[in-house]
């Protein structure tokens, strides 16, 4: 048992070394990027510049303390510190922030936050363990040192996070109804990577990113999954980022980064390719066979614009009135379309400012309409790195998740809470505003619990149903 206990301390010191050695000179490596990650932190993005450069000077400190034996125990005290400090942070963002930011470069990275929680956590343990080991003779200086090292680090970041995060409430109150039934149907996926892919009624069409020619098909009576692979006439192309669009019984599938456009017709599964002039991207929605719209970024003004290409006649159109600019014109653009074929309108909605726009299926009569919140006009700060890439440093959370449209009602699944709504109901549900397609006016709003707390991948409307496409499965809720 004596021999135990000098091999576990140097042990889990050796296991600290390497750990601090990795996340530091990750860090040095992608710096630029690292300081990037910590400015998006909603607790950290003012100090972004002071405390990238701390950290890493901090962990290189720490792997001296723990290399030299005299300074050992000194080491793991300091390991203690910074752990908890993390510890805490992380159950910070996870619980009582409205926004998660990106991972911030080493361990983090490989991990969602959920899963470095639980590795800090066990890291924490094992320090306090060794300490314990390697502290015999005094208890009570022992116990105070271990109280000092933990909770003055948790602590400062209370107050630093108390401080600091921004309260992403708005002044507006919502307009509570339940105009879903409790009861309600679920069908899981594989995986989790799944997106809607277009509807006919209530027969749904889904694919997912990982296999991008399967297309699943889930009948009206929502009790199975049909399977379908789709067939090319062209596999030559290296592509990237496929997306499957289908207006029934018409479907493309498309590539907006190679870029490549194939369509065909249900029940055939056979998609031939159509030439599109080389343009490239990034959002393409189907708005009747052979038209489409699309989001792309223009190589001359480096801005993102709306278009409409027709595959028929092999050419498109750019509409540089539709998105207005604030700041960048990326990020402070960036949003995603919905359609509504009924009244042949598009609608598009900006993920970090609170504003729908809408035309028609020729991109004229544009019309822009504040939402409920106050939120419109909201700060974004971007960095352009070395490598040319421009990364988003500052703004809110994305305000606008997902939207559908059915009769004349326009759905949006909004991360803003109301006037006396919680933290803790907008993180247990789903937060659905209603709005007048035609006038666009708020008419009320509803909860959608979230019983896992997942990633909301989709929302779709039909006259009897609403589904929720949330993590690996889809929910089916009926109207009242």
């Amino acid at each position: 048992m004596k021999s135990f206990k000098p091999i576990f301390v140097k042990a889990v010191s050796c296991f600290f070394i390497l750990l601090f050695i990795y996340a530091s000179v990750s860090k040095l490596l992608e710096f630029e990027n690292f300081q990037v990650q910590l400015a998006q932190s909603p607790m950290l993005g003012a100090y972004a510049g002071v405390v990238s450069l701390l950290v890493i000077i901090v962990e290189l400190l720490i792997v001296y303390l723990l290399v030299i034996q005299k300074f050992r125990l000194t080491g793991l005290y300091a390991s203690l510190g910074i752990l908890s400090a993390f510890t805490i942070y992380i159950f910070l963002i996870l619980n009582y922030s409205d926004s998660i930011p990106c991972s911030c470069g080493g361990i983090l990275e490989k991990m969602d936050w959920n899963q470095h929680l639980i590795f800090n956590l066990c890291c924490v343990l094992l320090l306090i363990g060794a300490i314990i080991i390697s502290n015999v003779t005094n208890t009570i200086k022992l116990m105070s040192r271990l109280a000092f090292f933990t909770m003055l680090p948790i602590l400062s970041v209370v107050l630093v996070y108390d401080i600091n995060v921004d309260d992403n409430q708005g002044a507006f109150k919502r307009n509570m109804k339940e105009p879903l039934n409790t009861k309600y149907q679920i069908l899981k996926f594989p995986m989790n990577n799944y997106y809607l892919a277009g509807s006919y009624g209530d027969s749904l069409f889904l694919a997912n990113h990982k296999t991008p020619l399967l297309l699943s098909t889930i009948t009206p009576e929502f009790n199975s999954i049909k399977l379908d692979t789709i067939r090319l006439n062209n596999y030559k192309y290296d592509f990237v980022s496929v997306s499957i669009n289908v207006l029934y019984p018409y479907f493309s599938v498309s590539d907006g980064k190679v870029p490549v456009i194939f369509e065909g017709k249900l029940p055939s599964l056979m998609a031939y390719e159509t030439g599109i002039n080389r343009l490239y991207f990034s959002r393409f929605y189907m708005l009747e066979p052979q038209k489409y719209v699309f989001k792309t970024m223009l190589v001359k003004t480096k801005e993102s614009e709306l278009g409409i290409l027709n595959t028929a006649k092999k050419e498109y159109q750019i509409f540089p009135d539709a998105l207005q600019k604030k700041t960048d014109g990326i990020f402070d653009t960036d949003g995603d379309l919905t359609l509504d074929h009924q009244n042949r309108k598009i609608v598009y909605t900006h993920y970090y400012r609170s504003e729908m726009i809408t035309a028609d299926f020729n991109f004229r009569n544009i019309e822009r309409k504040r939402m409920i919140d106050s939120l419109s006009h909201i700060a974004i700060k971007t960095q352009n790195l070395k490598n040319g890439q421009q990364k988003l440093l500052r703004s809110s959370s994305v305000i606008n998740r997902a939207q559908t449209v059915y009769d004349n009602k326009f759905y949006n699944v909004s991360n803003i809470r109301g006037k006396d709504e919680s933290i803790k109901v907008s993180r247990n549900n789903f937060i659905i505003d209603v709005y007048n397609n035609q006038t666009k006016q708020y008419l009320y709003s509803f909860y959608i619990r979230n019983h896992d707390k997942d990633k909301i991948r989709g929302i779709l409307c039909t006259k009897h149903y609403f589904y929720v496409l949330s993590g690996n499965k889809i929910t089916r809720y009926t109207f009242k």
